[in-house]
């Protein structure tokens, strides 16, 4: 019979002992893994000699502790992994709250010796200031938004009847750059990335190709820009 540790010990197993349901592919390596660790134990337990019901409290512990295992690493990956913030969306939100409250620029001007000087001082980088109006998609102003956390520069520009905003800021030291990346939010076309240091985003309800054309001729101009 079980004296009254043994009782208290199973009722505190039973009591706390909270099954934790690991991700697929962590449960494959943990039940690849035990196999070889109960044998390792029962072996010790054996030439320990130790009664058949501790042996089993061990192995309900050591079965407990790889469940508080695997809800630490879960734990640790929801921690250290970086919260989702959808630049899209932001993007998205950014260029339709400039057409809903008629505020597309704060510097009105269409070429780039007026706005590029006004962005001086307002902000801690230079953006790129292109002009495109020979190409179909002449400039209309500038102005300041925030997405990601920081403030950007926006730049406006048109194409008929379309409107084009380009985001641009710094990106993060060390991010590599990414070739453009095509993309649609609630209707609307976007094409993302970031060269020579510097994050870009082109958002419009334009056709993706002529989008697309905008895009390249940023991207040309700016590489033969002066830094």
């Amino acid at each position: 019979m079980e004296n009254a540790e043994d009782t208290a010990l199973s009722q505190l197993l039973r009591q706390h002992a909270v099954r934790h349901a690991p991700p697929e592919a962590l449960a494959q390596r943990i039940r690849a893994g035990m196999p070889q660790t109960m044998q390792t134990t029962q072996a010790l337990q054996a030439r320990a000699g130790l009664p058949a019901r501790w042996r089993r409290a061990l192995e309900s512990l050591a079965l407990f502790g790889a469940g508080l295992a695997t809800a630490w690493i879960a734990a640790s990956i929801l921690l250290v992994a970086p919260p989702t913030n959808d630049i899209q969306d932001e993007v998205t939100a950014s260029h339709v709250r400039s057409l809903l409250a008629d505020h597309l620029a704060d510097i009105r001007a269409t070429n780039h010796h007026t706005v590029k000087p006004w962005f001086a001082g307002k902000i801690d980088f230079s953006p790129p200031v292109i002009d495109l109006a020979e190409q179909g998609f002449p400039m209309s102003g500038g102005r300041l938004d925030y997405i990601d956390g920081r403030t950007v520069a926006a730049m406006v520009y048109g194409h008929g009847s379309h409107v084009i905003n380009l985001f641009t800021w710094p990106a993060a030291p060390g991010q590599r750059d990414q070739p453009p990346q095509r993309l649609t939010r609630q209707g609307y076309n976007l094409v993302h990335w970031s060269a020579a240091g510097m994050n870009a985003w082109a958002i419009s309800d334009v056709d993706p190709a002529e989008l697309q054309s905008f895009v390249d001729l940023i991207r040309a101009r700016t590489a033969m820009a002066p830094q």
